[in-house]
């Protein structure tokens, strides 16, 4: 437990910093956000990855169907939760979303790591080598880049005030991530094909994330100010 609290809480503060440095105090005068509103979205995005993760350790993971409905359902929740009218057409919703998919992939990265690494210690083996370690680290790492990304989309939409659009990205982008795991989880036997399906499945979060985090939230930001008729000059490039 301590193990897998390390492995999911570590790399989602650093990103969380990593991130929103250049949009909060000191960096600039007026952050672009509420400190307690992110902090209370990324609560709330813990307890509905709680609740997700416990419904799906009841799906059967190599389940090509389940992994489609799951990762549709994570996309749905969070757009029910950032689709209230107080973050509609708010520049700020965009890093609420960031938050809120920060707190469900960081959940989701603590019960992948503790479920399957007490499934492994109940095994004929009955311990978890370095190797075993790097797999679990992967994949919490991989759910982390991707929800936290699907999250910032999701909160995209609804600052745009098109939310069903941008989740329905969302959706196919999870999907395809989904599917890639039940391929790894479908090659545990064959090595080589699983550490593939592990090493593309954290390609495609990684290429999400730097490209919704980093390639577009600027613009976003500023795109969404203009729609509410406000103008900075500090908008981070």
């Amino acid at each position: 437990m301590y193990a897998a609290a390390a492995m999911a809480f570590a790399p989602t503060l650093i990103l969380m910093y990593a991130v929103l440095r250049k949009y909060t105090y000191p960096a600039v005068e007026q952050p672009f956000f509420s400190d307690p509103t992110f902090f209370k979205l990324f609560v709330v995005g813990i307890i509905i990855g709680t609740l997700l993760f416990a419904f799906y350790t009841w799906l059967n993971w190599t389940n090509m169907i389940y992994a489609i409905l799951f990762s549709a359902i994570q996309c749905l929740a969070m757009v029910s939760v950032m689709n209230l009218k107080k973050f509609h057409g708010k520049s700020d919703s965009v890093f609420y979303g960031y938050s809120l998919g920060l707190g469900i992939g960081c959940t989701m990265a603590f019960g992948t790591i503790y479920y399957l690494g007490t499934a492994i210690i109940g095994s004929e083996n009955g311990a978890v080598d370095v190797s075993g370690f790097i797999w679990l680290f992967v994949i919490a790492l991989s759910y982390i880049l991707v929800l936290s990304a699907i999250g910032t989309t999701v909160g995209e939409g609804v600052a745009r005030l098109r939310p069903m659009e941008f989740t329905v990205q969302t959706i196919f982008m999870n999907i395809v991530f989904g599917l890639v795991l039940v391929a790894a989880y479908n090659n545990t036997s064959d090595g080589i094909i699983f550490y593939v399906c592990l090493a593309v499945a954290l390609a495609v979060a990684a290429v999400f994330f730097y490209y919704t985090m980093y390639v577009k939230l600027s613009r976003v930001v500023r795109d969404v100010l203009r729609i509410e008729g406000k103008s900075r000059k500090d908008v981070p490039k």
